[in-house]
This record gives C-alpha cells, sequence and structure tokens, in this order.
C-alpha cells in the first residue's frame, strides 16, 4: 500500500450512469473472486447490504485524467451508499490482465477519493483504517492486499479505480 496525492481536474464524476451491482452474486468472474462472495454470504452478508452503484462507461474528462496516470487502464467509478459494506477482499485484477496480456501481480489499483471525507466512510487496506482524506488523495492497492470499504454516513461516498501495469504508472 502506497498513498499519494493526485490533483483531480473537474471530472463530473456524479453525472455518470451507474447501474447497481452488490458483493455476492457471483457473475462468472475469477475462480478467487466468486469464493471471496461465497465467504462472504457464508459471513452473513447478502445483496442487501453489499450494494454499490458502479459504471465503466465514464465520460471524456476520467479518461483524459486516467491517461495522465497510465498509458493503458481501465477505470471505474464507484457510489457506495449509506449502509453498505464491500467486506475485506483481495483484487485478482483477472479482466485487466487477460486483455492485456500480463500478470495479475504486475497490475496495481489506484484507488482514489473523489470527494473530501465525510463522517461514517471508511476505507481500510492490510489492517490499516484510511480516514480524514482529501479530494484527490489515493491508495496504490497491489494484488494480495486486503482492504475494505464502508459507508455508515449519511451520503453517498465516490472513489474511482483506475487499474493498469505497475511499471507503467507515471506519477512516481
Amino acid at each position: 500500500m502506497e498513498q499519494i496525492n493526485l490533483k483531480l481536474p473537474k471530472l463530473n464524476f456524479k453525472e455518470h450512469k451507474f447501474s447497481l451491482m452488490n458483493n455476492v452474486d457471483e457473475q462468472g468472474r475469477s475462480n478467487h473472486f466468486e469464493e471471496q462472495n461465497r465467504q462472504y454470504v457464508k459471513a452473513g452478508y447478502n445483496e442487501n447490504n453489499t450494494q454499490y452503484w458502479q459504471t465503466f462507461d465514464v465520460n471524456d474528462a476520467c479518461i483524459e485524467f486516467g491517461k495522465t496516470l497510465f498509458p493503458r487502464f481501465s477505470m471505474s467509478v464507484i457510489k457506495q451508499i449509506p449502509g453498505q459494506t464491500l467486506p475485506s477482499h483481495l483484487d485478482t485484477f483477472f479482466t485487466f490482465s487477460i486483455n492485456n496480456g500480463i500478470e495479475p501481480k504486475d497490475c496495481v489499483r489506484v484507488n482514489i477519493f473523489l470527494e473530501d471525507w465525510k463522517t461514517g466512510h471508511y476505507f481500510e487496506i492490510n489492517e490499516t483504517p484510511i480516514l480524514q482524506w482529501k479530494q484527490g488523495d489515493a491508495i496504490m492497492i497491489e494484488i494480495e492486499e486486503p482492504h475494505l470499504s464502508g459507508n455508515m454516513g449519511m451520503e453517498p461516498k465516490y472513489t474511482m479505480q483506475v487499474t493498469g501495469v505497475k511499471h507503467e504508472f507515471k506519477r512516481r
């Protein structure tokens, strides 16, 4: 885990068309990812407490920003509404690694906070809480780093995830 700060341009991220997702439905992703989902169900998580809104169909401003981080990347914006959680998990980089012909261990995800921290918003990585972030603060997530997210506040929490090839990251 590495913490960085990025200067964000105006992204109009709230205007995207989001799709409702959850973290318990099996969706034909990697075996490791689907096994995590089965473990969530065993622990009591369900489609009503692991919901999030996500879009991969981001606007041009977001795409141009992504190009400042990596030459090749995938990107999504997530809106986590109050009362929802994403239990502890490991990212698999399954689709990105296949689409780019690279090993998952060579991938990294930049988790970017799109607004200043609000009470009740929570992120944790490697058992370390991340709180009181500022817009543009970001966490670099590698393949074996457990992390989780929750919203116990009263307002949606917005993050952007930009996945790329670790050695191609442009901001170090």
